[in-house]
């Protein structure tokens, strides 16, 4: 009887050990997964012209496919700052294992050809800041700073076991985004 006893706390503990788990991985603890993660493109453009086209949403689809334009609205009180919700399709290394993923990009600061700080909600949770240098050739370099935390839950379980894969995802997106900025432009310049 007495040996019954002293195992009587070991079924609680284990309980609460898995609950503070589950907690911290689905209520934001320190498990979320946070990424930052910084991308450079090069495009042989002008910056005038590939921030007219950058800051144009609407004409996205055309240069940009995985970075689906869902919803714009125009925020009155800062100049050229836009609210943009977009359906981000992974790539297809992932596409199996995590759904499209939904981000809503309010664009905070802006400095005309040469910066755009967003702030981040939806899926994932942070800050995009896109900075805009003109190369010598006279193209264009293009940095995003991405630092953003993920908030849906089950990509953040995934990306404890997935992140590879997600950095890879990411890096396909973005990748597919400068190819198509750089043909976008190209046509336009005919």
């Amino acid at each position: 009887m007495a040996r019954n006893n002293n195992k009587n706390w070991l079924r609680p503990l284990v309980f609460a050990a898995l609950g503070f788990g589950a907690g911290a991985i689905f209520g934001g603890g320190r498990m979320v997964r946070v990424y930052d993660w910084e991308t450079e493109w090069n495009i042989d453009a002008p910056v005038s012209d590939v921030y007219k086209i950058m800051t144009t949403p609407e004409e996205q689809y055309k240069w940009w496919p995985s970075m689906e334009v869902d919803s714009v609205v125009s925020l009155p009180a800062i100049p050229e700052g836009r609210e943009i919700v977009y359906r981000v399709k992974q790539a297809e290394s992932v596409a199996r294992l995590a759904p499209p993923f939904y981000i809503k990009t309010v664009t905070v600061d802006v400095e005309k050809e040469r910066r755009l700080r967003s702030v981040v909600a939806g899926d994932l949770v942070g800050v995009l800041e896109t900075l805009f240098y003109s190369r010598s050739d006279g193209g264009t370099r293009i940095v995003y700073h991405w630092y953003v935390r993920v908030h849906n839950p089950i990509l953040n379980v995934l990306g404890f076991v997935s992140e590879p894969m997600f950095r890879a995802s990411h890096d396909h997106v973005m990748k597919e985004g400068e190819a198509g900025l750089q043909r976008y432009c190209k046509v336009r310049q005919i």
